[in-house]
């Protein structure tokens, strides 16, 4: 009776931290394993609770076989062409390429999207918080539950861009979509290879991915000046048919 006393005082002592744990392991391991949580009950660090629980097999991610699964995630930020092009951005770098969403929802105080993908195995919590600090984001909290809820916070976020200079540049990217970062200029130029047609694609986006503009030709371009709205922070540039129109890769010039 005292060793359970003494148990709810240290639990009650470590509540926020412990709520944590319970969230992601259940309440029969927290109880059973509480002995081996101590060392982060007072732990602040989400990302180090996670990585300490799964360094210990307290954290359990693989399946028995590939099932769908349906992982929700709650954006503070409330930025949803921002937050959904972070996600599925950071999902692909983990090897995750094939879902879909499942329910939307998007109040004044938050967006949330449920997705639906088979797999053998959860998102690992811990490579996704990783991944997506890289790109300024913050993950406030993880709750296992039947699936994985993330709650994050994008506020601050920036998109992998290349930051345009005012020297011309070569880019090449295989995917055929090039992502710049105008840094401050009014104008660009952009040229490709004497040797392709390039169809251009091209759309001016603000800090929160809302469309400014778009400029798209139905004629072959080998040099193209463009103005630069005012709010614009990245831009995006494809061509309008197949990527193989560039192959050889364009080349960026900043204008003041």
């Amino acid at each position: 009776m005292k060793k359970t006393i003494i148990l709810f005082l240290c639990i009650f002592l470590y509540a926020n931290n412990a709520t944590v744990i319970k969230n992601l392991i259940g309440n029969d391991k927290f109880t059973t394993y509480y002995e081996l949580l101590k060392p982060v009950l007072n732990e602040s660090s989400l990302k180090k609770t996670i990585s300490y629980l799964q360094n210990n097999g307290l954290l359990e991610i693989f399946l028995n076989k590939p099932v769908l699964i349906h992982p929700k995630f709650i954006f503070t930020d409330n930025t949803p062409v921002l937050d959904t092009k972070i996600l599925y951005d950071t999902l692909n770098i983990l090897g995750f390429y094939y879902f879909y969403p499942i329910q939307i929802n998007k109040n004044n105080d938050f967006y949330s999207v449920t997705l639906e993908m088979k797999s053998s195995h959860y998102i690992d919590p811990l490579l996704f918080i990783t991944t997506l600090s890289q790109k300024n984001c913050n993950v406030t909290s993880v709750s296992k539950q039947d699936n994985y809820t993330y709650k994050i916070n994008c506020k601050n976020a920036k998109l992998y861009s290349y930051t345009v200079k005012n020297k011309s540049v070569k880019l090449i990217n295989a995917k055929g979509i090039y992502w710049i970062n105008p840094n401050g200029f009014s104008q660009i130029s952009i040229n490709t290879s004497k040797f392709d047609n390039w169809y251009p694609y091209i759309v001016f986006y603000d800090k929160n991915l809302n469309i400014l503009n778009i400029i798209s030709k139905k004629i072959a371009q080998k040099k193209i000046y463009l103005n630069i709205p005012k709010e614009c922070r990245y831009i995006k540039i494809m061509d309008n048919f197949s990527k193989k129109n560039f192959k050889r890769g364009i080349y960026i010039k900043g204008i003041k």
